[in-house]
């Protein structure tokens, strides 16, 4: 086991499971069998909207602490 690394030596390398079959190769594909398919993908005026929304808000949010601190230090302040 090397100092620097969890594993050892023959394990830093993906090793072939049968002879012929290259490491890490996509072999469901070509068996016909397909992964699940991951969550749709938002797009479009939905997209948009969120972005806003996010843009918005996260303006928002700086605003009213930017606020809290003007009216702190006009509290402290003579």
């Amino acid at each position: 086991m090397s100092i620097t690394s969890l594993t050892t030596p023959d394990q830093t390398i993906a090793q072939p499971h049968r002879p012929g079959q290259a490491a890490g190769g996509r072999h469901s594909d070509r068996m016909g069998h397909r992964p699940a398919p991951g969550p749709e993908k938002m797009r479009g005026l939905k997209l948009v909207a969120i972005w806003v929304g996010l843009t918005v808000g996260s303006w928002a949010v700086l605003g009213g602490a930017g606020y809290g601190l003007y009216t702190l230090a006009g509290s402290l302040l003579p």
